[in-house]
């Protein structure tokens, strides 16, 4: 009988398993100091159902010591509805440990297990560990070596990537946590202000509809699509500019704006409204232009849609909402799945999909020179329209682009 080797999840995982082998005391709690932790609790008691249980060790078959117990993310079990688990780090363990004699116990029964004494002198040995040890670098593209890699699951958690990128979690899982349990159904409130199932729901079916892009930018794009088309330029794809997608050909601002004019007037449409497309148009443009300083778009490139910012936003929004317990695994797969599909539908490739995403958050970002903000309750990043804002876009971008374990590298668009 052949058995398949054990493959680590993450690297936290492989150094704290290569530590253990080898009986490096110092490399286990490095490895630990370097990664996140995680605590089971009950949702009743996480829901505040129940008065929490107290803290309670158990005895370790294998070292026969009395641990409690805490799992590195990469050895976090599949989905439960009624268990959850709250997020701590080696430094509030170090501080806030209740008991002496008690061990601690990393991922038992796990391949990547370790028990570690916990005594005052143990735990300040932590603490001087923690605090030697090289911060998380920003704006990683991390990976779960077990999850997803290839095939439409994987496609629609790409689509996912710039967020999870910024939020500095693995592009590819779909689980029992984004964040922890906490945080996952505060961001959900605060954010979005989804707080029940129904909600979450109405949210994600919006965002995959692109409603979050705008009625005005959406139909304003696709107009300069259909001239550029009319005038025999390439799509917009996102792509290098070819000599059919140069300036000479795509249409200028004020092509542009006088064919949109021309159609809202054809259609008696009201003035308000021919007022909105031409300020939509102007945005766009002045959006454009800054994303062509920054470099995220090339010289002449157009972008053909705005809609792959709500995809991702679906995408994180079906994690977090599992994650919050909100819907189950086969709702925010279908969810994960569906953006995936709409992304191919409106884009032809990874870097026209990157493209939309960037303009699609610009045009959410504030940014006084693209205009307002997106409509409300479709939110951007986080200070997008400040220069630190655009920063971060430029480095997560530069991550997708160009790390050569991206996923928009790796796998195929079609």
């Amino acid at each position: 009988m052949f058995f398949t080797p054990w493959s680590p999840p993450t690297p936290v995982e492989q150094q704290l398993q290569a530590a253990t082998a080898r009986g490096d005391w110092d490399g286990q709690v490095g490895a630990l100091a370097g990664g996140e932790l995680y605590v089971a609790v009950a949702r009743v008691e996480a829901d505040g159902l129940v008065p929490p249980a107290p803290l309670a060790p158990y005895r370790d078959p294998v070292s026969g010591k009395r641990c409690l117990p805490v799992l590195t993310r990469g050895a976090l079990p599949p989905w439960q509805p009624d268990w959850v688990f709250q997020r701590t780090a080696l430094d509030d363990l170090a501080l806030e440990w209740p008991h002496d004699k008690w061990h601690l116990a990393v991922n038992p029964g796990h391949p990547a297990a370790a028990v570690i004494p916990a005594t005052p002198l143990d735990r300040a040995a932590w603490l001087e560990v923690y605090a030697e040890a090289p911060p998380p670098a920003a704006d990683r593209l991390l990976s779960l070596f077990t999850g997803p890699l290839h095939g439409p699951l994987a496609h629609g958690l790409a689509c996912g990537a710039p967020l999870a990128v910024r939020d500095g979690v693995p592009w590819n899982e779909l689980g029992t946590v984004y964040r922890d349990y906490d945080e996952d159904r505060a961001v959900l409130r605060d954010t979005w202000g989804v707080m029940d199932p129904a909600g979450w729901w109405h949210l994600t079916e919006r965002l995959l509809a692109g409603a979050g892009a705008g009625r005005d930018a959406e139909f304003a794009l696709r107009a300069r699509e259909g001239l550029a088309e009319h005038a025999g330029a390439a799509p917009g794809s996102g792509e290098s500019p070819s000599p059919s997608t140069s300036p000479a050909t795509s249409p200028s601002t004020e092509e542009w704006r006088q064919a949109v004019t021309h159609v809202l007037m054809h259609r008696a449409a009201p003035e308000a409204e021919v007022r909105a497309m031409d300020a939509a148009v102007t945005r766009i443009a002045a959006a454009e232009e800054r994303l062509r300083e920054q470099g995220l778009l090339q010289p002449g490139q157009r972008v053909a849609s705005a809609v792959a910012h709500d995809l991702a936003c679906a995408v994180t929004v079906a994690r977090l909402g599992l994650a919050a317990r909100l819907c189950g695994p086969a709702d925010a797969e279908r969810v994960v799945l569906s953006a995936g599909e709409a992304a191919r539908r409106a884009y032809g490739s990874w870097p026209a999909f990157a493209a939309g995403f960037v303009l699609g958050e610009a045009l959410r970002s504030g940014d006084p020179r693209a205009g307002s903000p997106g409509p409300q309750g479709f939110p951007g990043h986080a200070g997008e329209g400040s220069p630190d804002g655009a920063s971060l876009t430029h480095r997560i971008h530069r991550v997708l682009t160009a790390d050569p374990a991206s996923p928009w590298l790796n796998i195929p668009w079609s």
